[in-house]
C-alpha cells in the first residue's frame, strides 16, 4: 500500500472551503452508514452532518506529470469512529463534482459514486482578505443557494465540544474518510496541515437535497449549528482507496 500511495498521491489546491454543519438526531443517519460502523456522537443521540463546498484544482501526482484540472466539489458527510484508529473520521453520504470530466475520472480512480453537480462559488473580500460575502449556488437534486458572511478570524470555542482543538479535529481535520458503493466500503486517506478556519454566520441557506434525503428537516436547513470557512489549503489524496473488511 505504501508503494501505491507514492504512485497515486494526487495534490489538490483547495480554495474557499465552506463547512455548513448541523447537529441532528443520530437515528436519521443509521440507514446511511454501513452496519459495522459507529457514528461519532458528540452528545447522547446527536451527531454532526456537514455540507462542504469548495473550489479545487489538481496540481500534479507523485511521479506522474498531470495537468491541473478543476475539482470543484460539494459533499454531504457525517462522522464515524474509524475502526483502525478509534478516532473520528468522515463518512461521505453523497458527493458531487462540478466538472463532467473530473467526475468521470474520479469515479474510475476512487470507486466513489460521485455525481456531476454544476455549481459556482462567488466571494467578496476586502484588502485584508476578510470575506464580506460568500455565495454558492447550483443544482443538485434541486436548486441550492448558500450565502454567508465572515464574523471572526478564528474559532475560539464551539459548543458542544469541550475545546477548540476537539471541535476542529472532529469537523475539519480528519485524515481518513469512508464511502460505500453498493456492498463495498472503501477507506480513503488524505493529508493536509492542521486547518485554521474562520467563523461565519448564515445569510441564506437553501439546500432541498438535505430535506429530500430525510437528514435535515426543511425548517432546519436555514439554521445550521455552525459555519466554518478555510480560505486555502494544499491537500493530498492517496489513491486508490482501500477496501475495508
Amino acid at each position: 500500500m505504501a508503494i501505491l500511495k507514492k504512485l497515486f498521491s494526487v495534490e489538490m489546491r483547495l480554495h474557499d472551503m465552506l463547512y455548513v454543519s448541523y447537529l441532528i438526531p443520530t437515528e436519521r443517519l443509521l440507514a446511511r452508514i454501513p452496519n459495522n460502523f459507529r457514528l461519532a456522537e458528540v452528545q447522547q443521540g446527536k451527531v454532526f452532518l456537514s455540507l462542504v463546498i469548495f473550489r479545487g484544482r489538481t496540481s500534479g501526482a507523485a511521479t506522474i506529470p498531470t495537468p491541473g484540472i478543476p475539482f470543484d466539489q460539494v459533499n454531504i458527510r457525517t462522522y464515524v469512529i474509524d475502526p483502525a484508529t478509534g478516532k473520528p473520521a468522515v463518512y461521505f453520504v453523497h458527493c458531487g463534482i462540478s466538472g463532467s470530466l473530473i467526475t468521470f475520472l474520479y469515479r474510475i480512480l476512487s470507486g466513489m459514486p460521485v455525481e456531476h453537480t454544476p455549481f459556482a462559488i462567488r466571494t467578496r473580500k476586502d484588502m485584508n482578505g476578510r470575506y464580506g460575502a460568500y455565495e454558492a449556488s447550483g443544482a443538485w437534486h434541486g436548486r441550492f443557494s448558500i450565502k454567508a458572511g465572515q464574523t471572526a478570524e478564528k474559532v475560539t470555542a464551539l459548543e458542544p465540544f469541550p475545546s477548540r482543538e476537539e471541535a476542529l479535529s472532529y469537523l475539519i481535520d480528519p485524515l481518513a474518510g469512508f464511502y460505500s458503493d453498493s456492498a463495498i466500503v472503501r477507506r480513503l486517506e488524505v493529508f493536509h496541515s492542521p486547518l485554521e478556519p474562520r467563523l461565519c454566520s448564515p445569510l441564506e441557506v437553501r439546500f432541498p437535497y438535505l430535506s429530500s434525503l430525510g437528514l435535515v428537516e426543511e425548517e432546519e436547513v436555514a439554521r445550521p449549528h455552525n459555519i466554518l470557512l478555510v480560505p486555502y489549503t494544499p491537500f493530498l489524496i492517496y489513491l486508490p482507496a482501500r477496501k475495508t473488511a
